[in-house]
């Protein structure tokens, strides 16, 4: 099972951002989604499986993630709360842009 340690930072005015180190080195830098974000920088690699969220101060998992599939994905802020969304491109500290295959609105994602 690969490994990844999940390190918050505290941005004024924004929240908690995260780096994510993957192998002992920076993968991802002041994210709002590290798993996501992390799963499209080890697809790009050419790296595939389940990936373990490790918290960085007390090495405890946090999430495990299937990296292919959450390279698809991003998370907004939703009407009721956190979702998940189809990703569409880059986004830089903003919403993500997403397609959504319901009349109501409601992204479907197998």
């Amino acid at each position: 099972m690969l490994k990844a340690k999940l390190h918050p930072i505290w941005v004024p005015t924004v929240g908690y951002r995260y780096s994510v180190i993957f192998r002992g080195k920076l993968l991802v830098e002041r994210s709002r989604d590290p798993e996501c974000d992390a799963a499209r920088a080890l697809v790009d690699k050419g790296i595939t499986g389940k990936l373990t969220m490790l918290d960085g101060k007390t090495g405890k998992p946090r999430t495990i993630i299937d990296i292919e599939r959450a390279a698809k994905l991003c998370a907004e802020e939703g009407p009721y709360g956190p979702r998940l969304v189809k990703w569409r491109g880059t986004v830089v500290d903003g919403p993500c842009t997403t397609e959504t295959d319901e009349p109501g609105g409601n992204v479907v994602v197998a």
